[in-house]
């Protein structure tokens, strides 16, 4: 199993045990990628992305960087513009390129 595969499957772990409240939650689709030894996260929907690096990656850090990427930026906007749904399913493009829906609770980001 070679070390995007691995971190996949982390992710596909860590995402099926959270248990996060359904009130403020978002679901953003996430494409990830590994190319060069490089780990690309690219969130579509906020026209974003970042790159890992050499650097080695855990499952919790990205979960972090993505959803406070998430947050920030939705936090300005209307909560009728926010993604309560999403279309698009958890799918494999190829080997080294598949997408995950994210779900953000932006009870976090919530600014008064």
């Amino acid at each position: 199993m070679d070390q995007f595969t691995t971190f996949m499957a982390q992710l596909d772990a860590a995402l099926a045990q959270e248990q996060l409240a359904p009130a403020e939650l978002v679901f953003v689709p996430v494409t990830f990628s590994f190319h060069n030894q490089h780990l690309h996260v690219a969130i579509n929907m906020l026209q974003t992305s970042f790159n890992q690096g050499d650097n080695a990656f855990g499952v919790a850090d990205i979960l972090d960087r993505i959803r406070m990427l998430v947050g920030i930026e939705l936090a300005d906007r209307p909560q009728s513009r926010w993604p309560r749904k999403t279309t698009t399913q958890a799918m494999t493009i190829t080997p080294h390129k598949m997408v995950r829906v994210i779900p953000v609770d932006m009870q976090a980001y919530r600014v008064d």
